[in-house]
């Protein structure tokens, strides 16, 4: 997760991150374990539903054809079967940007654009 503004992101990020976001609640409706995301600064389980309709949104402001919602029952319900600890975890996310920008020549670009 970057969690930074999606309209900084180029398409890769943008639909990977999108991707990645039913992979977690997939792994976690099956009970898979996902720490290591967590502990890795690469995982805020809390924000898992708002961050995927942010993502949604912009893809569908760019043309995307986005049909996959998440349910917010079942999303709450799923991250609330991780432990106090694992749940409540935060990225920092002036530290995810920064990796991303040094990642992505495009997403610099856009970021620089948004500024």
């Amino acid at each position: 997760m970057w969690l930074c503004d999606p309209k900084i992101m180029c398409q890769k990020h943008l639909c990977g991150e999108h991707v990645e976001m039913h992979m977690f609640l997939g792994s976690l409706k099956q009970g898979k374990k996902i720490s290591g995301y967590i502990e890795k600064n690469l995982f805020e389980p809390m924000v898992l539903r708002l961050r995927h309709n942010e993502l949604a949104d912009e893809m569908t402001r760019r043309g995307y054809n986005h049909k996959s919602p998440i349910d917010y029952d079942e999303a709450i319900k799923t991250v609330f079967t991780l432990p106090a600890w694992d749940r409540l975890r935060t990225i920092n996310k002036d530290a995810a940007l920064g990796d991303l920008l040094d990642r992505c020549p495009e997403c610099l670009s856009r970021f620089k654009e948004c500024r």
